[in-house]
């Protein structure tokens, strides 16, 4: 079997899931349910945003919208479009699966410069938008990593609360997510709710250990010993 074949089995698969609960009943849901999808993009728009932006999207998630859906009412707030508006998908993601942002870990002098006004902002480089939970909690997918490991993976950032940006991971194995597990692993949590439950992706995030630093910011407020 192909790669393409083995996409669509899986996103066959995830669609089926998604169909499965088309009655279910929630009173927590932020977007249209049941979910509705808008049609996929032709290869040559696909093509022509790869092209301007100087990158390749990462497969599993190219052949979605190509052949699925180009966007969609979930999950949550719904699947972001594809689009240049505030992408910065051609410059390269300054983080990788092993150094993260996470705000508890800076010292004061390093959150100073990464929101001084007069220093370039790099943290949404290399970044498409997936869909945001609201309140800032929002999915998004690496598009541009010198890294081919961090390439393709789907990260939680929020940087509106002092969290930061991390990879998603799966709870059991530990992998990071990619755009097809991030929508499976969406799926099968939101098919095991009942009425008046709701999750974050933010559950699927492991944070590494501190460094060895008495001037983090999480030790300063005394959250981490």
């Amino acid at each position: 079997m192909g790669a393409f074949e083995q996409y669509d089995a899986r996103i066959s698969r995830v669609m089926a899931k998604i169909e499965s609960m088309q009655d279910k009943k929630f009173q927590i849901c932020v977007g249209g349910w049941p979910p509705q999808w808008k049609p996929p993009l032709t290869e040559e728009d696909v093509a022509a945003f790869e092209t301007e932006k100087g990158i390749r999207l990462p497969e599993d998630y190219r052949r979605f919208i190509t052949t699925v859906a180009s966007s969609g009412s979930q999950p949550f707030y719904g699947l972001e479009p594809l689009s240049q508006e505030d992408c910065k998908a051609e410059f390269p993601f300054p983080y990788t699966l092993d150094r993260i942002l996470y705000f508890l870990y800076m010292t004061g002098e390093e959150m100073d410069t990464f929101y001084d006004e007069d220093a370039p902002f790099t943290a949404d480089h290399g970044l498409l938008p997936l869909c945001t939970e609201g309140d800032g909690m929002d999915s998004v997918l690496v598009v541009n990593s010198d890294d081919p490991d961090t390439y393709g993976t789907v990260w939680y950032f929020d940087l509106a609360n002092d969290f930061g940006t991390a990879p998603m991971r799966d709870p059991n194995t530990g992998k990071p997510f990619h755009f097809l597990d991030w929508l499976e692993y969406w799926a099968d949590r939101t098919a095991g709710l009942g009425e008046r439950d709701y999750f974050q992706f933010m559950e699927t995030v492991r944070i590494p250990p501190p460094p060895d630093n008495p001037d983090i910011m999480g030790r300063k407020m005394g959250w981490i010993k």
